[in-house]
């Protein structure tokens, strides 16, 4: 610790150890400590903390890394690299209540319209496309349903639903990231309730270690999805998401398309069916999946009456 109090000219006077980070009181105020294993990560963090500092000054609500004294963002120690990033004041936000949802896609808005990734070190923010998340998933459900032979009639709709939505995917999503490459959004890519912070009427992103240059319609399908899981599919859940984003910062029709792609993708089937494989648990799974199979039922069908977009 004294090593980073030198670093940061800061004095520490307490910390806690939490499950990913560790929270610390500094004369400067509630910061977070993470730390990276090895030295590999020395680039990437250099070129992320630039572009989470231009975020901030453009007005998006980021928790950046703090600058060391000789302007770098981390500090080497102990065989790792370790950050600085201030405590968001705040709580998760509430992916139940209507208008978090809709402050946490304009959170992501105003993330993605600020051309952060541009210049000479935006290769280092380039990462593995985040589409094949959805392919990984099937492949591994689909492994999952040999396990569970009785019910690969009612799996069967479902797998061939997800292979054609990621076939229209296949043919959208590079148009798409070659636009929003060309601008230089940085995608959060995992914007999930614990990784956003509700202030009150605003919410603020946390937590880029995943974070880079990709499609912004994905950010944007994986926030939705979470709603749809704790919500359960209702008229318009999507839809006041898609708006409230596209007031701050519109959706090109590219990404318009990767969005009516991923809509055709069953995500809470496939989800259940791969945490099945994972755990292996029968008596959580059948009551889970059947919740899952009703809310994507639900859901197709207001897609083709036109409620959702």
């Amino acid at each position: 610790m004294t090593r980073l109090e030198r670093a940061y000219g800061l004095s520490f006077r307490g910390t806690v150890r939490l499950r990913t980070v560790v929270g610390v009181k500094t004369s400067g105020g509630a910061m977070m400590i993470k730390r990276y294993k090895g030295t590999g990560m020395r680039r990437r963090l250099g070129a992320l903390g630039e572009a989470l500092d231009r975020a901030v000054q453009a007005g998006a609500e980021v928790a950046p890394y703090l600058q060391t004294r000789d302007n770098g963002y981390f500090v080497e120690a102990e065989e790792g690299l370790w950050t600085l990033q201030p405590w968001l004041p705040g709580r998760h936000t509430a992916m139940t209540v209507k208008e978090e949802r809709i402050a946490a896609a304009e959170a992501l808005a105003r993330l993605h319209a600020v051309p952060v990734g541009r210049g000479g070190r935006s290769a280092l923010l380039q990462v593995p496309p985040l589409w094949e998340k959805y392919r990984y998933r099937l492949e591994r459900a689909q492994e999952a349903s040999l396990r569970a032979t009785t019910l690969r009639d009612l799996w069967r709709p479902y797998a061939e639903q997800a292979r054609q939505s990621l076939l229209l995917l296949r043919g959208v999503n590079q148009r798409a990231l070659e636009t929003d490459m060309r601008h230089g959004s940085l995608c959060h890519r995992d914007p999930a309730p614990h990784n956003l912070i509700w202030q009150g009427g605003r919410s603020a992103l946390i937590d880029f270690d995943l974070a880079g240059l990709d499609v912004r319609a994905h950010d944007l399908y994986q926030l939705m999805n979470h709603a749809l899981y704790l919500n359960g599919w209702q008229p318009g859940l999507f839809s006041e998401m898609i708006e409230a984003y596209d007031r701050v910062y519109p959706l090109c029709q590219d990404n318009r398309r990767v969005i009516d792609a991923l809509m055709k993708y069953p995500a809470l089937v496939v989800r259940e069916w791969y945490d099945f494989g994972k755990a292996n648990d029968r008596r959580a799974f059948w009551p889970r999946l059947q919740w899952a199979v009703t809310q994507e039922d639900r859901r197709e069908r207001e897609t083709k009456k036109g409620t959702s977009p």
